[in-house]
């Protein structure tokens, strides 16, 4: 085992701080006044609360869709309902039954369909005359292919006065799904696992997982020629909100080919042996056979009737909880706005801590933020202490820990969530935390009620932590998700009591 597996976390981050630009802002002497601190966590406590409503799914569609009882307007495109023709609404997701909801408000009764949604859910009675079929997470069921065959019955159905509203979220890759000719959907699942396994990049994962399937890759959108629009409605949960990965783009061109997942297959295959199992020899042979059969490619070119528009994701969160610390007199620029937290935890919260203490180089009088999105990764690799089935708490409880040490003693909150309020497993029977909202004081107080923080990261066990903290933070909804949020405000205090 490498050394750098065994050591604790703390040196890295020391030496990873001293690295950053020297701190010039206010510090908490002994005897500070931290009233400000608290009232600032209760106040991002509620900009989070705020959050959470504005990323409704269904107020999100609900703001984009508007109908004057003929006309349809969705983003910047727009449509003609004529009397004779039909809302036709499909899609799959976590936050699809929501966002059906809204369409069922706009246009009650004449919307018609079936959404594909978390078998999780239970059974959904219908909603006017949208149906909801349950289906399988995170690998697809026979509910996501019987979900799936009905799905594209009704868009091959739809006629030049129909309009269809696509309504897709995280999930909807395994939600809806039905593979191709020749491929079981055990042989499909078992190929899904292998690429998971061989650790495959999103676009080459993507290539095959395409091609495998008669949904994927905007192949939905090629059953949908004869209707005079589809609006094809996101909420994206995926880094940089590529349109092509949002639950593999259904209703989206594709730049992948054959050929390219039949060189990822072949990858794959040279490593059965470390992965234990072979890629089943239907699915080699129906990408080896298709390549250059034109009819069998995903959609190249985008068609006409077809508009995509993201309704939420990541950059919406950060973007709003922009507006609301300008409301509160904090102003971020771009500079301050990460849109692509990503890589080792650690780094991502010095990329954070760093930020910040560059924002206050320019006055250290004046407040300053950073807001952070997207999704770092923890490898508990490097945690001496990790225990599979011991530990427990997601990315943002973790980077919320890791920042105790760059922020102590300083006049700083940072807010760290999962924005489906859902962060790592938590211990059984306990509730679900959405994150942890700390400050400069917190590491301090550990210390005071003998609550050893650097155990509890060394064992990657933050959720045990922060609920010892009264840190943890709980939420009873669960909206949808768009990835992580990490809020940390400096606020200059009064210098003594």
């Amino acid at each position: 085992m490498h050394k750098e597996v065994k050591e604790s976390f703390l040196q890295r981050i020391i030496d990873k701080k001293s690295k950053c630009p020297p701190w010039q802002g206010d510090k908490l002497d002994k005897g500070a006044s931290t009233g400000k601190l608290k009232e600032l966590r209760s106040r991002l406590d509620g900009l989070f609360d705020h959050l959470l409503s504005e990323l409704d799914p269904y107020q999100r569609v609900l703001k984009s869709i508007s109908f004057d009882g003929s006309k349809v307007r969705c983003g910047g495109s727009e449509a003609i309902l004529k009397n004779e023709g039909r809302v036709i609404v499909v899609g799959a997701g976590k936050a699809s039954h929501q966002m059906a909801q809204a369409v069922h408000e706009i246009f009650g009764e004449r919307a018609t369909g079936l959404i594909n949604v978390h078998k999780g859910l239970g059974t959904l009675s219908p909603l006017g005359n949208i149906r909801f079929q349950p289906a399988g997470h995170p690998n697809p069921d026979e509910g996501s292919v019987k979900g799936a065959r009905e799905i594209i019955r009704l868009l091959e159905e739809a006629e030049s006065q129909d309009i269809v509203f696509s309504l897709i979220s995280g999930g909807g890759s395994a939600m809806m799904e039905l593979p191709v000719p020749g491929v079981s959907l055990g042989e499909y699942i078992t190929a899904n696992e292998l690429l998971n396994r061989a650790g495959c990049e999103i676009e080459d994962w993507n290539a095959v997982r395409k091609h495998l399937s008669q949904v994927k890759g905007g192949q939905l959108a090629k059953r949908a020629e004869g209707a005079a629009k589809v609006f094809n409605l996101m909420v994206s949960d995926v880094k940089g909100d590529r349109l092509d990965v949002i639950a593999s783009g259904p209703f989206v061109t594709d730049p992948s080919t054959f050929e390219d997942a039949y060189r990822v297959l072949t990858n794959i295959q040279q490593k059965a042996d470390v992965l234990g199992t072979d890629i089943p020899p239907k699915v080699i042979d129906y990408i080896k056979n298709s390549r250059g059969v034109t009819e069998r490619e995903t959609l190249k070119e985008s068609l006409p009737n077809v508009a995509n528009l993201i309704v939420a994701s990541n950059s919406t969160a950060i973007e709003l909880a922009a507006e609301e610390l300008a409301a509160m007199g904090i102003h971020i620029p771009e500079s301050q706005r990460i849109h692509d937290l990503s890589g080792d935890i650690e780094d991502a919260t010095i990329d954070i801590y760093a930020r910040l203490a560059e924002a206050i180089k320019v006055n250290p009088q004046k407040p300053a933020a950073v807001i952070a999105g997207g999704e770092a990764t923890v490898d508990v690799t490097r945690y001496p202490g990790f225990k599979d089935g011991m530990s427990y708490g997601g990315r943002m409880q973790m980077m919320a820990a890791l920042m105790l040490y760059l922020i102590e003693s300083l006049p700083v909150v940072g807010l760290f969530a999962a924005t489906d309020c859902r962060d790592g497993k938590p211990p059984g029977g306990m509730p679900e935390s959405a994150g942890a909202l700390v400050d400069g004081t917190t590491l301090t107080e550990s210390r005071v009620r003998e609550i050893d923080v650097e155990c509890y990261v060394n064992a990657c066990n933050t959720y045990k932590m922060h609920e010892k903290l009264s840190t943890k933070i709980h939420k009873d909804r669960f909206v949808t998700n768009v990835m992580d949020l990490a809020i940390v405000v400096y606020l200059p205090l009064p210098c003594k009591q």
